[in-house]
């Protein structure tokens, strides 16, 4: 027969050992998650016309597309809800990519990512978004499902 103070002694390693595994499971899941991670930055207060740049990084587990679109308006939750509102069409005056001259810009990704675009900033002192996707294909095979997202406000001085 066991002694009381042995069995608690007990009860509690086994309390213990239980709450250890749950917490190395439950890490282990957020570590690994859907495999995929996306951060962006875009220089904090560019001035009307100059010139900035707007970086991604993160991992991808498969190959993965990203979308990076700069805009007047709030980030959307998804890729598909940014593309509804027809992000290709440059607005006069909003930060473009210098490279292309757009708004939008993508990217081919896998493993993990670090890449910096050189964007100008817009012809109005406001608000603005450096806005970023990471996309996998749907069965169709167009990349449109929104594995991870990310925003980062700028404000364009004069």
């Amino acid at each position: 027969m066991m002694k009381r103070g042995s069995m608690r002694a007990t009860i509690h390693r086994i309390l213990g050992a239980t709450v250890t595994l749950l917490a190395l499971a439950l890490s282990s899941t957020a570590i690994a998650g859907n495999g995929y991670r996306l951060y962006d930055a875009a220089w904090h207060r560019p001035h009307i016309g100059s010139l900035f740049s707007v970086n991604v990084h993160g991992v991808a587990a498969h190959k993965a597309l990203v979308y990076i679109y700069l805009d007047r308006k709030p980030c959307r939750a998804s890729w598909a809800g940014e593309a509804r509102l027809n992000v290709t069409t440059f607005k006069a005056g909003q930060s473009y990519f210098r490279n292309t001259g757009r708004s939008l810009i993508t990217l081919w990704v896998s493993g993990h990512f670090n890449t910096s675009f050189t964007a100008r900033a817009g012809s109005t002192p406001e608000p603005e978004y450096a806005c970023a996707y990471l996309t996998t294909p749907r069965r169709q095979g167009s990349y449109r499902i929104t594995a991870a997202h990310r925003s980062n406000a700028y404000f364009v001085t004069n």
